[in-house]
């Protein structure tokens, strides 16, 4: 969950460091810090609780030296608290090694025990500070970076991306990496590395995504890899088409606001990669596999699993196949029920989502087909898949998703139609019908950002409140899901979403006079229900906004204000309907001027477990 950088070229490794730390500043974070080395082997490290800006102002009064060759860090918080002794980089006792981890250390007490009585001391709360000390234990046993480094790989247990600074060995970083992202790629200035590519980009757009248990060896001039066995590996190179001037504000106040903004033209780019012609692509699903599969088991975690219930509940509305929806975290250690003709989904914005990641893993040597929906490209979900669905909703730098939802729902929507088609389940009349409505949503995305101001008066009337309930049946149940975890996620206020019919069975007890809740209401054949489900409500006390596609019904007596979604088919209502909702999220948050793009405690990659 943390990011990483290192440079080691022609230029200012100080200012490079800090530019490529500013890329990663979405993936969420408390504090952050850079080691830099000269060209005698000297490592000193400058590290600061806090935002990069902090970092910036300590670096300002920090004596430093010229350097060329550097590694940096954010750190998100895990073992031990935020604070500038936990931050990275950490360093041996005598200074001579120095280091940046992501991932988590699961036999660090061990190792620090063992450590101790070899005579190490200990500074931080770290689990990653373990590391530093071990590379330097088997860096005096061994004398150099390429015997110490294979030897840490085998010891360590649990997950790392690490990139190292060793002071016998100046201007030159070694990296090691199992289970954590790291990317590798040559500029013209040097060599560039770090845990996302975002923060190549600016740099090169040739990288190489580093494998399991590899060892990187970067100098200025080139970077080559090994095995742990010390064998040269070829260097696998990739090149990324995103654009990365699609990062910027845009003239926005946040970058949450602008993704929710980009969601039109999203829409637009998922529907033309999706179709040709007014008809379905092959998306690389082999028509026998989806005959063969009795059912459909779709793994992920957070908003991603937010757009797998809307997924799979159009799955079996459009094609009657069974799917169900599993939490990654869970389903990675429960008993294992599918069967062997069974299709694996696994949903993920970055693609690098820990528990996803194992749980695709543990699919696989179960002999089952799997099939990725992922928006970035060269991830280990993209590599590993059978089959790749891209989300293409560009680069996504709030933390709070918006743009990659919405871009996954559809990818749903058109994988659900896939399914149909092969299974004989739907009409090409219905199909084209199916399609055409899916080619239409941008616009009607487009009705909801115009409304805009409606919603932020929304907000205003709600975001002093406490506690926010809110309710929907069938898929609008769904939508309930993300627009809680949004509003809860960004917002801080304790929020909750429940089936409305669940409500007398027990959470009913919540409600008191003054208790906000917001419902959603799109599905005909249950707005009666919901509506006698809000009274119960109203009767208690709730001040009640609704969220509704009738625009014409008579709410009249039950809701408190009533917010009009554009009307769109039961096929693609549920894309449209979390856009306000998205809006509405971020206009409570706005109104109690939190730092929207940055939510604390929250990371955007989930990259442990």
């Amino acid at each position: 969950m943390c990011g990483i950088v290192g440079f080691v070229g022609s230029k200012n490794a100080k200012n490079v460091l800090i530019s490529g730390l500013k890329k990663l500043e979405y993936r969420g974070y408390d504090s952050a810090g850079i080691a830099l080395q000269n060209s005698v082997g000297e490592i000193k490290i400058i590290k600061e609780q806090g935002r990069i800006c902090d970092l910036e102002k300590r670096l300002d009064c920090e004596q430093s030296f010229d350097s060329f060759c550097g590694i940096g860090h954010t750190r998100w918080a895990t073992h031990g608290s935020a604070n500038r002794t936990n931050a990275h980089p950490h360093s041996s006792d005598d200074g001579t090694v120095a280091i940046v981890h992501n991932g988590i250390i699961e036999n660090h007490k061990e190792l620090k025990d063992k450590l101790t009585k070899k005579g190490y001391n200990f500074y931080s709360q770290t689990d990653s500070e373990v590391l530093a000390k071990l590379i330097h234990y088997y860096l005096i046993k061994y004398k150099t970076p390429m015997e110490a480094l294979p030897r840490v790989c085998l010891r360590v247990v649990g997950s790392f991306a690490v990139c190292i600074l060793f002071s016998c060995e100046p201007q030159k970083i070694y990296c090691i990496r199992k289970d954590s992202p790291l990317v590798v790629g040559k500029g013209e200035n040097g060599v560039y590395i770090a845990s996302d590519v975002q923060a190549l980009l600016p740099h090169t757009n040739m990288v190489t995504f580093i494998k399991n248990m590899e060892i990187v060896s970067a100098t200025k001039d080139d970077y080559k890899l090994f095995s742990i066995d010390q064998e040269p590996r070829p260097k696998l190179m990739t090149r990324i088409e995103q654009a990365e001037n699609e990062s910027g504000k845009d003239g926005f106040a946040h970058y949450m606001l602008k993704e929710i903004f980009e969601q039109p033209q999203v829409a637009k780019r998922v529907a033309k990669y999706y179709t040709k012609n007014g008809r379905l692509i092959d998306i690389g699903i082999k028509e026998r596999d989806i005959q063969k599969a009795k059912q459909i088991n779709v793994i992920a975690c957070g908003s991603a699993y937010n757009a797998a219930l809307v997924g799979a509940r159009t799955i079996e509305d459009i094609s009657g196949t069974k799917t169900k929806v599993f939490l990654a975290s869970e389903w990675r250690y429960q008993t294992d029920t599918s069967n062997k003709n069974d299709l694996f989904v696994f949903v993920s914005q970055s693609g690098e989502t820990a528990d996803t990641i194992s749980c695709l893993r543990r699919a696989k040597d179960m002999g089952r087909k799997t099939i990725s929906i992922v928006n970035v490209f060269g991830s280990t979900l993209w590599r590993e898949a059978d089959v790749v669905l891209p989300v293409l909703a560009g680069p996504e730098i709030a933390v709070a998703t918006t743009k990659a939802y919405v871009a996954q729902v559809i990818v749903f929507h058109f994988l659900a139609l896939k399914v149909a088609k092969c299974k004989g389940k739907i009409t090409k009349n219905k199909l084209k019908s199916c399609i055409l409505d899916i080619c239409r949503i941008d616009k009607q995305i487009l009705c909801c950002l115009k409304q805009c101001k409606k919603i932020q008066q929304l907000a205003n009337k709600i975001y002093t409140k406490s506690s926010v309930l809110f309710l929907g049946r069938g898929q609008d149940y769904d939508i309930c899901q993300e627009a809680n975890l949004k509003f809860k996620e960004i917002s801080y206020i304790h929020s909750e979403s429940y089936a409305a019919g669940e409500l007398k069975h027990g959470s009913i007890s919540l409600i008191e006079d003054g208790s906000i809740c917001i419902a959603v209401a799109t599905k005909s054949s249950l707005k009666e229900k919901l509506v006698s489900n809000l009274q119960e409500v109203k009767s208690r006390g709730a001040k009640i906004l609704v969220f509704t596609s009738f625009c014409n019904a008579d709410f009249s007596g039950t809701a408190d204000h009533v917010f009009c979604i554009p009307k769109s088919s039961n096929f693609t209502q549920p894309i449209v309907s979390i856009v306000p909702l998205q809006l509405l999220s971020y206009f409570v948050a706005l109104a109690r001027g939190l730092d929207i793009d940055k939510p604390r405690n929250l990371a955007k990659s989930v990259t442990v477990e």
